[in-house]
């Protein structure tokens, strides 16, 4: 039997988070450069911009706060 895309691409919850932070990270320079280099931008675009990194960064808390619940329930059990 062959595995499932869903099982084939499983990653650990830590690796979920790794993968995030990066993204974050980059992201952060890319905006921290056009701070530094000022480009006219829309409105609009910059309110999107905006709502991406509010987006991302509600992603990022849940993320780590499931990894902190699994690590407390995966320790409870194990007590």
């Amino acid at each position: 039997m062959e595995p499932t895309t869903a099982d084939a691409t499983a990653e650990r919850p830590q690796d979920v988070i790794a993968k995030i932070d990066q993204k974050a990270i980059r992201l952060s320079a890319l905006l921290r450069d056009i701070d530094n280099h000022p480009i006219e931008l829309e409105t609009a675009l910059r309110d999107q911009l905006d709502d991406i990194l509010e987006m991302l960064a509600v992603r990022i808390a849940a993320t780590r706060t499931l990894l902190r619940r699994s690590q407390l329930e995966g320790a409870g059990s194990a007590a």
